[in-house]
């Protein structure tokens, strides 16, 4: 077999076979083998559904790298014709680029459409010293295609450090951060065990917000469905309540009508949904995925607004879920500090970002320094402002 490796970018998942997908996977830490967001089943969903697609701003362009016939690596990517979608958000420096009469789109973006969640982004079975030559191969590529840039989304901290100091271009990497707030499961034995670890006030608080809802008499329960027990008819209620969100609130739902079903269908033990029901009538409901760690918040819908529901829905509820099932964290979703009342603690994200055009580099530099330096400082503070006893830092 020959060394040499080529980059050859893959519009279509299903050029890649799954087995050598799945080869690539096994490279990674067992820990992250598993990782939902990363699975080809997760990936090819979003483009057989036709969520991510042309039309939808979203052209899958994943960058493949090949020894011979062999794949080797690879970068999860797509061709970007807007900005919606990504959770670090750019808008800023897409209307420099329009300001000055140039094109910010179409750019490059290596991560899961609609999901802001860590994860592993470069799959390869290569020797780590390798990483960099993949780096700047992809990098080249995106100045040869016409692109204003290239961004990784939601990096682990590990390899971001690897690409932002070994890379032949690793000066050109502007390197930002972010703030999510994700449960870290203490070895608790129940929700009283975990309520007991926080501070009076925090306490008593999550008390009141989950008494509506707990009473013997309230008529609310939750229900916990799988990709094996939820029917077909579930998908689909669940799918009426996503859309009625988004449009109650004026919202682009990027999903397609059939990606819950077909995600379910897919991945069956890693997909979860959650209805909320009043007097056995389904109110709201939320969408969740797991690995044999981790919960995965990432969807909501309702019919009907109710105060604490959200909460109780998409927070408290998978909190006890991740008790019950030894789960060790708990990520919510991107951003609301209001999550840090209610147990969450602050993480910092990470996104590497190459632009292409040398003035436009040096602007953007200044300013995301100056964010990351705001977000160190409103890192100490959220910590300052724990809800437990103890410090969990």
């Amino acid at each position: 077999m020959s060394d040499y490796i080529r980059l050859k970018p893959v519009v279509e998942l299903s050029e890649i076979p799954v087995t050598a997908w799945n080869g690539l996977l096994k490279a990674l830490p067992e820990d992250q083998q598993d990782h939902p967001f990363i699975q080809y089943e997760f990936l090819k969903t979003l483009e057989s559904t036709r969520s991510v697609c042309v039309e939808s701003g979203w052209q899958p362009c994943h960058l493949a790298f090949y020894q011979g016939d062999d794949l080797v690596a690879v970068l999860p990517n797509y061709i970007k014709g807007h900005s919606y979608g990504e959770y670090v958000f750019d808008w800023a420096w897409a209307d420099a680029y329009q300001r000055h009469g140039l094109d910010y789109y179409p750019k490059a973006l290596t991560a899961v459409p609609m999901t802001p969640v860590t994860g592993p982004r470069l799959l390869s079975r290569l020797a780590p010293e390798n990483t960099p030559a993949l780096i700047d191969a992809a990098c080249r590529w995106v100045e040869q295609s016409g692109m204003s840039s290239w961004h990784l989304n939601f990096l682990t901290h590990a390899v971001c450090d690897s690409i932002a100091t070994e890379s032949l271009q690793s000066d050109s990497f502007l390197r930002r951060q972010d703030i999510q707030f994700h449960w870290h499961n203490h070895d608790y034995s129940d929700f009283a065990d975990f309520l007991a670890s926080l501070k009076a006030k925090k306490r008593k608080n999550i008390v009141r917000e989950r008494k509506p809802f707990l009473e013997e008499d309230s008529g609310w329960t939750f229900e916990w469905l799988d990709g094996e027990s939820a029917t077909a008819e579930d998908w689909q209620l669940f799918d009426k309540m996503y859309r009625n969100t988004f449009d109650k609130k004026g919202g682009w739902a990027q999903l397609s009508n059939d990606f819950f079903r077909a995600c379910a269908e897919s991945m069956p033990k890693q997909t979860l949904l959650l209805f909320a029901k009043h007097q056995g009538k389904p109110i709201a409901g939320a969408f969740f995925m797991r690995s044999e760690s981790r919960l995965y918040g990432r969807y909501w819908g309702c019919f009907e607004e109710v105060e604490f529901l959200h909460f109780e829905t998409c927070y408290y509820q998978g909190i006890e879920y991740a008790i019950k099932e030894g789960l060790q964290v708990f990520e919510p979703g991107a951003q609301g500090e209001h999550k840090l009342a209610r147990g969450f603690m602050p993480v910092f994200t990470h996104s590497l970002h190459y632009v292409c055009r040398p003035e436009f580099r040096e602007a953007i530099t200044d300013a995301v320094n100056r964010e990351n330096d705001w977000l160190d400082l409103r890192c100490i503070d959220y910590l300052a402002h724990s809800p437990y006893k103890q410090r969990h830092d």
